[in-house]
Formats: structure tokens, C-alpha cells, sequence
């Protein structure tokens, strides 16, 4: 549970105190993805590789996939209903939510391979 709490915030996954991203906070709309090089308060480095964060496009596909569900559900039970309107709000969806999935995907692909120190 510690660590779904510190992943929400956005914490560093080693001391859970710095923060992952420059601009903290779920919905940054400016400068979604810029992140320091390592962590300010331990010095945890961030993209342990090379292309590291490519990774991070697997952790983000079940964010997606639960914020649309509820849409292709619509879609598929409810017959009288435009699938125009259905498109319209998983597209609105998707782009309010944007900066949410890509940071959480971020969170959750780098406290994979990194853990907390004891």
C-alpha cells in the first residue's frame, strides 16, 4: 500500500521524499515528461539506461485500458446511443487524462526495478 501511495505522488522509489518529475502533481499539462537527471533528495539516477522509459509504454496500456473500458462497454450494450458520441468522449477522455497516464506509467515502470532502501 506504501508503495501505490508514494507511486500516486510521484515520489522518488528509493527515499519516497524527491519528487520523479520537475513539475510535480498528476495533471501538469506543461512539461509533462521532464524529469531531473536523479533524484534531489537521495540521488537515486532516474533512467538507469539508455531508452529506459520506452518500458514505460507497458505500464501506461492498463491506465488506458481502464479509463476506456466503461466507453467499449457503452458501445457494445447500449444500442441506442451514437457511436460518434461513444468516439467523441473516449477521445475527450484520453486527452484530459493524458498527462495523468503518462506520468503514472512513468512511476510505475521505474519502481519495478528500483526498491526501497532499507
Amino acid at each position: 500500500m506504501n508503495n501505490l501511495y508514494a507511486i500516486l505522488r510521484l515520489k522518488c522509489p528509493k527515499c519516497r521524499k524527491g519528487n520523479l518529475f520537475v513539475r510535480p502533481g498528476l495533471f501538469q499539462y506543461k512539461k509533462i515528461l521532464d524529469m531531473p537527471e536523479s533524484c534531489p533528495s537521495c540521488g537515486q539516477i532516474f533512467e538507469i539506461e539508455p531508452g529506459f522509459w520506452i518500458g514505460a509504454l507497458w505500464t501506461s496500456y492498463p491506465i488506458i485500458v481502464a479509463l476506456e473500458l466503461p466507453f467499449l462497454l457503452v458501445a457494445v450494450y447500449v444500442r441506442d446511443i451514437s457511436i460518434y458520441l461513444i468516439l467523441l468522449g473516449m477521445v475527450g477522455v484520453l486527452l484530459f487524462f493524458y498527462p495523468l497516464i503518462l506520468r503514472l506509467g512513468r512511476a510505475f515502470w521505474i519502481y519495478i526495478f528500483i526498491s526501497k532502501k532499507k
